[in-house]
This record gives C-alpha cells, sequence and structure tokens, in this order.
C-alpha cells in the first residue's frame, strides 16, 4: 500500500512540474522580436548567396 501511495504522489508531483513547465511545449531563450530578426538575417544570407552564384554564373558565361 505504501508503494502504490508512493508511486500516486511522484506521479501527483511530475505532473505538476510538467505543467510548471509549460505543458510541454518547446522552450526557447531566444525571444519572438529576436527570432523574427534572425529569420531576416538567413533570408539575407540567403539572398546575397543567390547573388553571388548569378554573378558567378554570368561571369563564367561570358
Amino acid at each position: 500500500m505504501r508503494i502504490l501511495g508512493l508511486v500516486l504522489a511522484l506521479g501527483a508531483i511530475s505532473w505538476a512540474l510538467y505543467q510548471m513547465a509549460g505543458n510541454g511545449e518547446e522552450g526557447s531563450v531566444i525571444t519572438a522580436e529576436h527570432q523574427k530578426s534572425l529569420d531576416k538575417a538567413k533570408q539575407l544570407e540567403q539572398a546575397m548567396k543567390d547573388a553571388s552564384q548569378r554573378s558567378m554564373q554570368d561571369a563564367d558565361n561570358n
């Protein structure tokens, strides 16, 4: 009977910690504003890579 009580108590504690931690939602240290800035920087980086590749291809074709 004690083991059953311990298992139930452990389950209740685990559930409470899970709820306090955000219900398993993905947490991040990066704020939404910073994430938007990072996304814009990644888009800019990709645009620069694409432009440089086009420039290199144009140079090779000429």
